[in-house]
């Protein structure tokens, strides 16, 4: 059986949340011009529950958020934020964990974790665990990815039980 529980701001600031998410992401794995702020964004769960007071919003069951081309499928997806002082009704993005079969899909690119992490106050992305992100057929895999979302820069780590591999392919192979 499928559930809806929601809010009666929360419903909007989840997919206001979301937007950002599903933004900042296409920034790192796109060489293109970010989307438009107008694209429609379609989430979709078997249950989403909003907890205004705990400043968190939970999309569960089969997560799926699209965008223009980027899609990001989870089986969790939890989006915490603080409400500002300076306007009532505001809220501010903490942080967004996507978690459980997480991919994410833009045209060629691909990237896959068991766990995501979006970091608003330092805008960046980690790929926690079994980490690995493909342009065509060049990949990347470490036990964990920082993506630095503004500085165009990442850093791939290793656990120390298995090293860092890049497999890179020139034009002509």
């Amino acid at each position: 059986m499928k559930q809806l529980i929601i809010g009666k701001r929360c419903y909007f600031l989840a997919l206001v949340i979301l937007t950002i998410l599903l933004f900042s992401p296409s920034l790192v794995l796109s060489k293109k011009t970010p989307p438009k702020p107008s694209q429609a964004i379609r989430i979709t769960s078997d249950k989403l529950e909003a907890m205004d007071q705990k400043g968190k919003v939970v999309f569960s069951g089969n997560v799926i958020a699209r965008r223009g081309n980027l899609t990001i499928y989870a089986d969790r997806l939890e989006v915490y934020y603080t409400s500002t002082s300076s306007k009532k009704g505001k809220k501010k993005l903490k942080k967004i964990v996507a978690t459980g079969h997480l991919k994410i899909v833009q045209g060629k690119r691909r990237a896959t974790a068991k766990k995501a992490i979006y970091l608003k106050p330092q805008e960046k992305i980690l790929l926690i665990k079994d980490a690995t992100v493909w342009d065509g057929p060049n990949s990347v895999t470490g036990d964990r990815i920082t993506l630095f979302i503004n500085e165009n820069r990442s850093i791939v780590e290793s656990s120390g039980k298995k090293r860092v591999e890049a497999v890179v392919y020139s034009e002509g192979d």
